[in-house]
């Protein structure tokens, strides 16, 4: 019979902080020379390898389920529709605090942050459907699978919701490497992890990222991303209200308790695929190094 968190495997914060360590380091040693060799292969070997390998890593070896974990519920119809309204709603908030901290940090950030939207303008010019199906599948099964799957309900366990929830936000943000987008980002981040809290699954979550990519990757498509191009005064003060608005349902969201909270429901622990795991891990970081250096 399943058994609550409070009774059994105990994944906290310890292992949600060094599975996001190894997260970081496959970022950079196994993401960064595969998207050099191949933007949309390099995307889906990143999300894949990088980000939810260690995550099944250690729910494997802790000896857990992954469905009742993870949050692997379905969800009806209603509640799906509600997290793409919601995702979709989401974007002026975006725009609001990504412009804000534009206008207030450093021109040596804002000018590599123009530089990433152009360089991701030329990218989704140039590989229009593949990035495009990259960024709204891949990206969302991945990151949402690491940060609302496995940290979330582990960081929840020693620190509380609210922690939980803003540390898993900054975390995803901080996944981006993007000072002036890093508040936007936080903001996305806290917005999925009250899906996945309102709804008691993951697919929500996985459909509000999934959503929320969609939206900008069009932008990108349609040429509406270009830095130099304030947003209109309407659109900023639409993001201001329903950033307000969304600081209150927050509050509302997470005094409720979720429908489906994590349950740590114990399995014999899969040694010999945990071991696979790392073996494929350690030769992913070895291929990237090999490459690096090269």
């Amino acid at each position: 019979m399943p058994r609550p968190m409070a009774e059994s495997a105990r994944l906290g914060a310890a292992a949600a902080i060094g599975a996001y360590a190894a997260l970081l380091v496959g970022m950079l040693v196994i993401g960064a020379p595969a998207q050099q060799h191949g933007i949309v292969a390099g995307l889906w070997i990143t999300e894949a390898l990088a980000i939810a390998l260690p995550a099944v890593f250690v729910l494997t070896a802790a000896g857990l389920k992954f469905q009742p974990y993870l949050g692997l519920r379905a969800i009806t119809g209603r509640r799906a529709l509600v997290a793409a309204v919601v995702a979709a709603a989401n974007q002026p908030v975006v725009s609001f605090l990504t412009w804000g901290a534009r206008e207030l940090l450093p021109h040596a950030m804002v000018a590599d942050f123009d530089a990433k939207q152009r360089m991701l303008d030329g990218i989704f010019a140039a590989h229009a459907w593949p990035m495009t199906i990259t960024v709204v599948i891949a990206a969302p099964l991945g990151e949402e699978l690491f940060f609302r799957g496995f940290a979330f309900p582990a960081l929840r366990r020693s620190w509380g919701l609210w922690a939980a929830v803003l540390v898993s936000g900054a975390l995803f943000s901080l996944l981006h490497m993007d000072p002036i987008g890093f508040l936007g980002l936080m903001e996305i981040g806290v917005m999925l992890a009250a899906l996945r809290w309102w709804s008691g699954s993951l697919w929500a979550a996985v459909l509000g990222h999934a959503v929320n990519n969609g939206i900008a990757g069009g932008a990108f498509l349609l040429g509406w991303e270009d830095p130099d191009l304030p947003p209109p005064a309407w659109a900023l003060a639409l993001g201001a209200t329903l950033f307000v608005v969304g600081i209150v349902a927050l509050f509302r969201v997470l005094r409720a308790p979720s429908p489906g909270p994590a349950v740590e429901e114990p399995r014999p622990p899969r040694w010999p695929a945990a071991l696979g795991m790392a073996g494929l891990w350690i030769a992913a970081i070895a291929i990237g190094l090999s490459s690096l250096h090269r």
